[in-house]
């Protein structure tokens, strides 16, 4: 009796299954195939949540080869026909461009189509807008990522604002505000160094299980983090630029070139200036054309040059100009004399050609102006309080450098600014230095010396040192951030501290007092974590146990930033201390060991 209702009962369900991932593959297909708005995409998230949510936990025992295999061998034609066009669209390269051995291996797993998704970290941003790109428009770009095993990299577009992609690259360089801590908002944008340049980046989305991801903005790479990686907080300014990498599709090659392996042409031609036409717009992603860029008559003539033999004299051009000049040349054309009446050169040291670089139409609205690419001049807005954009001379280094000590060495140290519960700023104990500092400030603030200090010429620069004023005395600092003229961030080299003053209270450097290394030494307590909770405690029980007093820290590693252990007068580990009164979180210290990189202490 109950066998036969049981009977009709599992095929009930198993053509329901059936139909469900029917529904289920439409739905990836859709996804993938059309920009789905998101009130649309809330129902399916809401109804597919639930169900999920409810069997994932009681199944999680349950072996799934078997059932997959009964459930796929009686899926209908249609079913079969739609899987295979998934995984065509998943597919790295067609049968069309000669992959026959992928394009089996695609045809005998068709029935599970690529997870890609599951492939990489799950992010949160948007996607550049693709609103100013048609189908048919060709530019000039460049390769700045491949995925791999995929036709899919990412480009940056060099045809329309180049010139600016350049800037932002080059000014986000000038950041100098570090983060400790990886942010833990899979929003945040912030800065990341590699290799020495500063990339804007955002890591994925908090998954306690796995090693945090990272993702360059305007790169598309996707790498690990590294808790010895090096962080940047940025202004709003970054913040707010929209993603400079596009992501791309590969879909033919010109030139009469026959590519088998599109994989194999896009890393060939990685940060390569080529030619694309765009084939089609696919939700967030460009299907396109490359080609190479033909070199002109001028390329291929000086190709030709250097091709001919010494012995033939080159042909050369006498007309004069300022191309044609080296640099001591140049500084003789514009050389004035010692009592020359332009202001300009009297009170800044050189001339300000800002009339002469800059396009007087520049329209910000469209990024340029309305001869478009015929105008040679550069196209930047000017200063709206009056400030050059031409060059000026300011210190951004000083001779005199502080000796590195050695991994595992030890050393007396006087913390002078606590900056949290892990990092702070100090000054080596060395034999005669704390006079010569001494001597330094009391030199600095000579009333003879002050009056011969120079008032700031132009509009303060990112890094650069100045003399800047702390409680009426004149010291030594660096220019951390510029906002307006009663708003500039500064930092005091000796010291370790920040301060936020006007520009009357900026001198510029003078290169007698920079004599002295910079004294302030960036520290960071090996052992412990700054604390998501209790944070003001934890930093105010460090200053009480260190600030301005004579302590012993060991050095574990000087790369970014001093990585100590600090011991007080009476030989107590202060980062231990900080644990064990749970205002800290403990951390394991690391060491250099030679070849094998970075192994716990």
């Amino acid at each position: 009796m109950g066998d036969k209702p049981m009977g009709d009962g599992k095929r009930f369900l198993e053509g329901l299954i059936l139909r469900a991932e029917d529904v289920l593959a439409k739905m990836i297909y859709k996804l993938h195939r059309s920009n789905v708005p998101l009130e649309e995409m809330v129902p399916w998230i809401n109804s597919v949540y639930g169900f999920v949510n409810s069997w994932e936990e009681s199944l999680q025992d349950v072996r799934i080869d078997a059932l997959k295999k009964a459930a796929a061998s009686k899926q209908t034609a249609k079913e079969e026909a739609l899987m295979e066009e998934i995984n065509r669209d998943y597919g790295s390269v067609s049968k069309q461009n000669g992959e026959d051995g992928m394009w089996e291996a695609q045809q005998s797993s068709k029935r599970n189509p690529p997870r890609t998704e599951e492939a990489e970290p799950v992010f949160e941003y948007l996607e550049q807008s693709l609103q100013d790109y048609k189908q048919g428009q060709t530019g000039v770009c460049f390769i700045t990522n491949v995925i791999s095993n995929s036709t899919l990299f990412y480009i940056l577009d060099r045809s329309n604002d180049g010139a600016k992609t350049d800037q932002i690259l080059k000014t986000l360089q000038n950041v100098t505000a570090r983060l400790e801590e990886l942010p833990a908002s899979s929003s945040e944008i912030f800065g990341l160094e590699i290799r020495g340049e500063i990339f804007r980046a955002i890591r994925n989305k908090p998954d306690l299980s796995t090693t945090p991801s990272l993702r360059l903005l305007d790169t598309g790479e996707i790498i690990p983090f590294d808790e010895m990686m090096i962080l940047y907080r940025l202004p709003e300014y970054y913040q707010n630029i929209p993603l400079l990498a596009i992501r791309c599709k590969l879909v033919d090659v010109a030139n009469g070139t026959l590519f088998c392996d599109y994989q194999k042409y896009l890393k060939q031609n990685m940060y390569v200036n080529l030619k694309y036409e765009i084939c089609e717009i696919e939700s967030a992603t460009l299907h396109l054309k490359l080609a190479a860029i033909p070199r002109n008559k001028k390329q291929k003539a000086k190709a030709k040059a250097k091709r001919k033999p010494e012995s033939e004299p080159a042909v050369r051009d006498y007309k004069i100009s300022e191309n044609t000049l080296t640099q001591e040349e140049l500084a003789i054309l514009y050389e004035e004399p010692e009592s020359t009446t332009n202001a300009m050169k009297a009170t800044m040291g050189y001339i300000a050609r800002d009339d002469e670089r800059i396009c007087p139409f520049y329209d910000p609205s469209i990024g340029g102006c309305f001869k478009g690419a015929g105008c040679k001049l550069e196209h930047v807005a000017k200063d709206p309080h009056g400030w050059t954009r031409d060059r000026a001379l300011h210190k951004v280094k000083i001779r005199a450098r502080q000796v590195e000590p050695k991994i595992g060495s030890e050393h007396e140290f006087v913390p002078t600014a606590i900056i949290s519960a892990q990092e702070f700023y100090g000054q080596l104990v060395v034999p005669g230095c704390g006079e010569a500092l001494s001597d330094l400030q009391l030199q600095l603030n000579d009333p003879i010396n002050v009056r011969t200090f120079r008032k700031m010429d132009h509009k303060p620069y990112t890094r650069e040192y100045v003399f800047a004023q702390y409680q009426g005395e004149w010291s030594r600092a660096e220019v951390i951030e510029y906002y307006d003229d009663s708003t500039i961030v500064v930092f005091y080299v000796d010291y370790g501290n920040y301060e936020q003053i006007g520009i009357d209270d900026l001198r510029l450097w003078d290169d007698r007092f920079d004599y002295l290394p910079l004294q302030a030494i960036h520290c960071r307590l090996a052992n412990v974590l700054q604390p998501e909770e209790n944070a003001d405690k934890a930093t105010a029980a460090l200053r009480r146990a260190i600030l301005d007093k004579r302590v012993r820290v060991k050095v574990l590693d000087i790369r970014a930033y001093w990585e100590v252990l600090v011991f007080d007068e009476q030989g107590v580990d202060v980062g231990r201390m900080l644990v064990d009164k749970n205002l800290a979180l403990p951390r394991k210290p690391l060491v250099i060991n030679g070849k094998n990189g970075y192994v716990p202490a």
